[in-house]
């Protein structure tokens, strides 16, 4: 592949991202809470389900499972960014790398589109700005990085849409985001509750895996064979 090639400038520039979250410490989450999952014996999931498991195919020889249950100014993105270009530095192929985010419980709005963002006021609840000009976020400030947004929280390269873009696996959590279906039925209360389930449904990144809950997205990344890390501050 060419020094110049689309991937290459991609994870060079993930090298520059470093701490593009919020000043958080990336190294200082490297040590806790890491532990191997043992995948010797197990079972294979059930083929017939509701919930799509095909992302356990996706992954790659390494991979690891960033847990997210808080937002931490994006840290989670910030985690998987780096882990990608260190694991370019040593010489192993994209291809070969599989981060894992599961943005859970408070994390969950990170995954819910523009149009949500503005509905439910998710940035006066979550206290971010807007990456273009500062004020309160209308809009979700995770996606849709633009050239010169001076408050930006991931940096060029570092979005969930383009880490997605690149091989990155996202899980979420249907439960939390239930409760984000009862804040648009307050909004909206012509709504019933299966509408607004399936309004917030709807309203996900496409791309990104919803899973019956949190904790049982962390208990499959870890039979599928992830490592695990707990994204903290």
């Amino acid at each position: 592949m060419s020094s110049t090639s689309p991937r290459r400038e991609f994870l060079h520039r993930l090298v520059e991202i470093g701490t593009a979250a919020g000043g958080i410490a990336l190294a200082s989450g490297c040590a806790p809470s890491v532990q191997a999952a043992s995948v010797a014996g197990t079972a294979p999931l059930p083929a017939q389900s509701k919930w799509d498991m095909s992302w356990t195919s996706r992954l790659a020889r390494y991979k690891t499972a960033y847990d997210a249950p808080e937002i931490l100014n994006g840290a989670a993105l910030a985690y998987a960014a780096a882990a990608m270009a260190g694991y370019h530095e040593i010489g192993v192929a994209a291809s070969d790398f599989t981060p894992v985010l599961i943005l859970r419980h408070a994390a969950s709005i990170m995954v819910l589109n523009d149009a949500t963002w503005a509905k439910l006021e998710l940035g006066d609840a979550s206290k971010l700005k807007d990456p273009t000009t500062g004020a309160v976020a209308k809009r979700n400030p995770f996606i849709s990085y633009a050239k010169g947004d001076k408050f930006t929280l991931v940096g060029p390269g570092g979005g969930l849409d383009e880490l997605m873009s690149h091989g990155a696996v996202v899980l979420t959590c249907d439960s939390a985001l239930r409760g984000y279906a009862y804040q648009l039925r307050m909004k909206e209360p012509s709504l019933t509750v299966d509408q607004s389930i399936v309004a917030i449904r709807a309203a996900i990144i496409p791309g990104v895996y919803l899973m019956p809950n949190g904790i049982f997205a962390v208990s499959a990344a870890q039979d599928a064979g992830c490592q695990y890390m707990r994204v903290m501050a």
